[in-house]
């Protein structure tokens, strides 16, 4: 009994007393487990400043840098067409900074989540549930700065607040799911090398699907059906939607589609060409209102779409949230899957434990 005693303390196990009873490890309900996850969560993001100051500084940097390459954008046809280009570049730099902010951080939370979840210290839903409530919160802060610095620097739509409001509501949903789509790949895999090596195959098609190179009707099948997919398709839509939405004054009649020119300074249209522009589209301009911008753009005819420009915004927001939630619960997928591999078990509010050296040699015996 001495040896077998010897052997077990020499293994690092733990060994009971006659006359000193361990008692009963108790464990935590699911929302205590995620009380102190979030609490635990939060030390580390505060503990680990330079991550966030990082993820800041590249959001600053790439809103100044696209802000000053458009900046002051005028109210002629080229103004709208650079208009859709800077909403589209401030859309994709946010959704591609939150991604890659993920992948490069979570593959090492990923296995100390693995080594824990299997010693039944927390349920794996509790832990992927703290990380996603404070990740949304700090990915909702985020776009405040592409608001504050860029909106006004390129001369976006001013007219009422609800269309800046719009805006940061756009680009925090966008950080959101390119956050949660971090999610779904570093929960997949063991290391952030193999993470960053599938995270560009995920961005390009949110590149080529968003219906900013080919408009989305003409786009050939599968990837009609696969556009319904992207986030960047709703977000780019909603952005263009809630740009060019805008007032028509009575005194804008189509005569003003003859001037050009110095004369547009005295026009009460939200747009007037140029005279080049006058001169390339046969005298007659083709942007005088928001709504000829969006017909323009070939942003007339959206999917989803309600009967004001308003209501259409909604509708793609909405979609952006089906999206996030999607993204979320495949991410939760993902990590349950690879909790699976590592136990070799299901998953339930009652965790299978790892058996301890003790508990081995119980069995053993």
């Amino acid at each position: 009994a001495e040896l077998q005693a010897s052997s077990l303390m020499n293994s690092g196990s733990a060994v009971r007393s006659d006359s000193a009873p361990v008692p009963p490890v108790t464990r935590h309900g699911f929302l205590g487990q995620l009380r102190i996850l979030l609490q635990r969560e939060t030390l580390a993001v505060r503990r680990s400043t330079s991550l966030t100051v990082v993820r800041l500084v590249q959001s600053v940097a790439a809103t100044l840098l696209i802000s000053l390459i458009f900046v002051q954008l005028p109210r002629d046809v080229g103004g709208a067409q650079s208009r859709l280009s800077s909403g589209f570049l401030l859309i994709f730099a946010q959704f591609t900074f939150s991604l890659l902010g993920v992948v490069n951080a979570f593959p090492s939370e990923r296995a100390v989540f693995l080594r824990e979840a299997q010693d039944c210290l927390y349920h794996p839903a509790a832990f992927y549930l703290s990380k996603v409530l404070l990740d949304t919160l700090m990915q909702s802060l985020f776009p405040i700065s592409v608001v504050a610095i860029g909106y006004g620097i390129v001369g976006l739509n001013t007219e009422s607040p609800e269309r800046i409001l719009l805006f940061y509501v756009i680009m925090a949903i966008v950080s959101n799911c390119g956050s949660a789509l971090g999610f779904v790949v570093s929960a997949s895999v063991a290391t952030v090398n193999a993470a960053l090596s599938i995270a560009p195959g995920l961005v390009m098609p949110q590149l080529l699907l968003a219906g900013i190179f080919i408009k989305i009707e003409n786009l050939p099948e599968p990837f009609h059906g696969l556009s319904h997919l992207m986030v960047a398709r709703y977000a780019v839509q909603a952005y263009v939607v809630n740009e060019f939405s805008c007032d028509t004054p009575a005194e804008c009649t189509d005569a003003w589609r003859f001037t050009a020119g110095d004369e547009c300074s005295d026009s009460p249209c939200s747009f007037c060409c140029s005279a080049h522009e006058l001169k390339s589209s046969a005298g007659v301009c083709p942007v005088l209102t928001c709504d000829d911008a969006l017909k323009f753009l070939g942003f007339d005819e959206v999917w989803p779409v309600g009967e004001t420009n308003t209501e259409t915004v909604m509708y793609n927001l909405v979609a952006l949230l089906c999206l996030l939630v999607f993204l979320r619960l495949q991410g939760l997928n993902a990590l349950l899957l690879s909790y699976r591999r590592a136990t070799g078990s299901g998953c339930s509010l009652t965790l299978p434990c790892r058996k301890r050296a003790s508990d081995a040699d119980k069995d053993s015996e």
